[in-house]
């Protein structure tokens, strides 16, 4: 019984963990056009100051005109984390609601895999939706086949580190024997 109450305890704190960033992802999805850019333009800032070498020295102009021809592509990378990270959660948590149903630790199903991943493309698809009411925003296609890319890779991430945990799970239990 408290295998059971610790699985369901795990469920329970990854669907809350997922829907948080859900909630981050609506967050910023939910600035206006000219908080949006600021926010990305100052992390942009922030990193080229960090990796672009003598930045400091540059001219503003010079800073402007390398940020402008980034900021884009990085508001666009911004999208594909964001949904890397929300595919690696639904992954986790489908895993996890496998795990709960099932005591012994069976073999990926599609479900974990389908279920994770029609969700990240339900939620890109609402959250541009979303975006067309907000100020400055639009909602385009180009948007969701970004989220859902990232979602994807989320997912295959997941898939990974679980097949590669259980393969060192299954070397640990043939050397104990």
């Amino acid at each position: 019984m408290g295998k059971v109450n610790r699985q369901t305890r795990k469920l329970i704190f990854l669907i809350v963990l997922t829907l948080l960033w859900m909630c981050l992802i609506f967050w910023f999805s939910a600035q206006n056009a000219d908080v949006s850019s600021n926010l990305s333009g100052g992390l942009l800032h922030k990193l080229l100051s960090v990796i672009v070498p003598h930045w400091k020295t540059r001219t503003e102009a010079e800073q402007l005109a390398i940020m402008e021809g980034l900021h884009t592509i990085f508001r666009k990378c911004g999208h594909f984390s964001e949904y890397t990270v929300l595919g690696m959660l639904l992954t986790a948590t489908a895993r996890q609601r496998q795990n709960c149903i099932s005591d012994s630790r069976q073999a990926i199903t599609k479900e974990v895999i389908i279920l994770p991943a029609l969700c990240a493309l339900l939620y890109a698809c609402s959250d541009e939706f979303h975006q067309r009411f907000v100020p400055g925003r639009s909602c385009e296609l180009r948007d969701v086949c970004i989220d859902f890319c990232g979602g994807c890779l989320g997912i295959l991430l997941s898939v990974l580190a679980i097949r590669i945990s259980a393969k060192i799970r299954r070397k640990r239990n043939a050397a104990a024997k």
